[in-house]
């Protein structure tokens, strides 16, 4: 079972070209719909053979030919493809051999115009459709209705070149053959539709992957996974819209960790990155689903809380603060990394979104100048977490 799956991904996965995955699968499901053509048509033959008192192949030589060369064309036009690696000569093979030589040479041994075989003409026209580039799919296209017209006005005209055997079959018979030959295109056409839907799904949900992670990389840091100081700030101006239009509360906090150069030097700076991102994720798991952590320069970070009071945000920082002092970040630091943060609401009066940072940028200044490890908002010293 293994095997056959990747015999399959190896044939049909989508790590191939939409061209290669539809060459692919006409070389494959062609034999095989062949194959089934091939069984109902030998059905049918037998059936009159026994009622005209003929012998199989007397009657049924010309179409069974025809149906053998069909089958073993698309297997030999596979191995060309996998020996030679040239998918464009394989296609343009496949598609002239198709529609100009082996169905019209079906149509003429298995019945003309009054068989099921002018279906399968339209089987050949949406496999050029689908394994073309435009400019050569209209072209092929039109050469091959002509083509197809003509036939259908010749063996008008010259009714003795169709091999008569589909009128001689019993009238149940005639309909059954016609049915196995709707069956065949519908069942392969339907195939090659739903394939192409499901390749469109894929490629559509990973050009939206692809377009989410653009767009990540465009407003994350990708040192420490948060966001980045550009995203911040449109962040908290849609906050103050949203605060101006509804009074919610907005708060922010701003983070440094303690003697971050110190560390670099001490431990290096591989180190200094791993303290980074691991006081990233604690900020990470420590907010709500809507709260922002931006990194807003070195190892400054800013958490935005919309919709938190002062009091709220304040008791947030204190306890990221706490739980940073006792987190290793690194086993080769031998001491507690700490943070100092500073709280800022947002109130009506700030002129614009730098003001309001800059509130929060000076509590952590006054954290930083009064013994670093605390928390600070509203006015320096009238609240304040230590150590």
């Amino acid at each position: 079972m293994e095997r056959l799956k990747n015999i399959f991904v190896t044939l049909f996965g989508n790590q191939l070209g939409l061209h290669e995955r539809f060459f692919n699968i006409a070389c494959i499901g062609g034999a095989a719909g062949t194959i089934m053509a091939t069984v109902a048509s030998a059905i049918s033959i037998s059936r009159v053979a026994k009622a005209e008192g003929m012998g199989f192949w007397e009657l049924g030589k010309p179409g069974m030919i025809a149906c053998a060369a069909t089958i073993i064309f698309f297997i030999l036009t596979f191995v060309i493809y996998r020996i030679s690696k040239n998918l464009n000569f394989s296609i343009v093979l496949c598609l002239v051999g198709l529609n100009f030589i082996l169905f019209p040479a079906l149509y003429l041994t298995v019945g003309g115009i009054g068989s099921g075989m002018p279906i399968y003409f339209v089987m050949g026209i949406v496999f050029t459709v689908l394994m073309l580039e435009t400019k050569p799919m209209i072209i092929m296209c039109i050469l091959e209705t002509v083509w197809y017209v003509l036939l259908f006005l010749l063996s008008g005209k010259h009714p003795e070149a169709i091999n008569d055997v589909f009128f001689l079959m019993p009238e149940w018979a005639m309909y059954l053959d016609e049915a196995m030959d709707f069956f065949t295109v519908a069942l392969s056409t339907s195939v090659l539709v739903k394939i192409l839907a499901l390749c469109f799904e894929w490629q559509q949900n990973r050009t939206n992957e692809l377009l989410k992670q653009l767009e990540e990389l465009s407003v994350k840091d990708p040192l420490s996974g948060a966001y980045n100081r550009r995203f911040l700030l449109k962040y908290i101006e849609s906050g103050i819209e949203k605060h101006k239009e509804t009074s919610a509360p907005l708060s922010i906090i701003m983070f440094d960790i303690d003697k971050f150069k110190r560390v670099n030097d001490d431990f290096g700076h591989l180190i200094g990155d791993e303290v980074i991102k691991g006081f990233a994720q604690v900020l990470l798991q420590s907010c709500r689903n809507y709260d922002v952590v931006a990194r807003y320069g070195g190892e400054e970070f800013i958490l935005v809380m919309p919709g938190a009071s002062e009091e709220t945000a304040y008791a947030r920082a204190e306890q990221i603060r706490q739980k940073v002092e006792t987190s290793s970040f690194s086993p080769e630091i031998n001491r507690p990394v700490t943070v100092s943060g500073g709280v800022a609401g947002y109130l009506s009066s700030y002129k614009n979104v730098e003001e309001f940072i800059a509130v929060a940028d000076e509590k952590l200044y006054t954290a930083k100048e009064t013994g670093r490890n605390k928390v600070i908002w509203k006015g320096s010293g009238e609240q304040e977490g230590s150590n």
